[in-house]
């Protein structure tokens, strides 16, 4: 008897890039489990992968311009890249999908390091407000020790209030 798809038990899906934009794939044995026409599905959660991606590049295109101009890396733009992962995730999860390899694909697709990706998932699970993070922060000083800094951003904000400049937010390269 196949799985019944539910929010509880997703299905894996893979999305390979193709000529034409990306290409989704489940499981032969997972298609039973579909209630809708998945073809249906699979064209939906393609659509979704290829709009969070396209919105990660724009993102990742203003970090790789600080770079090349030796400028400051705001961390709320790296904060953005992670909370468009957690969107695509929360969207994919709407359709009872699981994007299998979530870092894998992202790499592949955005041309960064897996290690860079999961850092920038670590900021945006532990700080949950973009405002949270001042404005003038540099990524370079987030990166190394992300959860730390992170864990710390968020005490701060739940401690202090709003607009309050830190010590910490000086930009500065590393």
């Amino acid at each position: 008897m196949g799985k019944k798809m539910n929010h509880h038990n997703p299905l894996f899906v893979t999305i390979r890039p193709s000529k034409s934009g990306f290409r989704a794939f489940v499981a032969i044995e997972d298609l039973a489990s579909i209630r809708k026409d998945p073809e249906l599905i699979l064209r939906q959660a393609t659509e979704l992968y290829a709009r969070y991606v396209q919105e990660m590049r724009s993102l990742i295109k203003r970090v790789e311009t600080c770079r090349s101009h030796h400028e400051c890396i705001p961390a709320r733009t790296i904060w953005n890249v992670g909370d468009a992962i957690f969107r695509l995730r929360n969207d994919l999860d709407t359709l009872s999908l699981q994007l299998d390899g979530v870092y894998e694909h992202l790499a592949r697709d955005l041309g960064v390091k897996k290690k860079w990706l999961e850092k920038v998932v670590t900021l945006r699970r532990y700080v949950l407000a973009q405002d949270t993070i001042p404005e003038a922060l540099n990524w370079g000083h987030c990166e190394k020790g992300t959860r730390r800094v992170a864990e710390s951003l968020q005490q701060r904000a739940l401690r202090s209030a709003p607009g309050n400049p830190s010590a910490d937010s000086r930009c500065t390269h590393e």
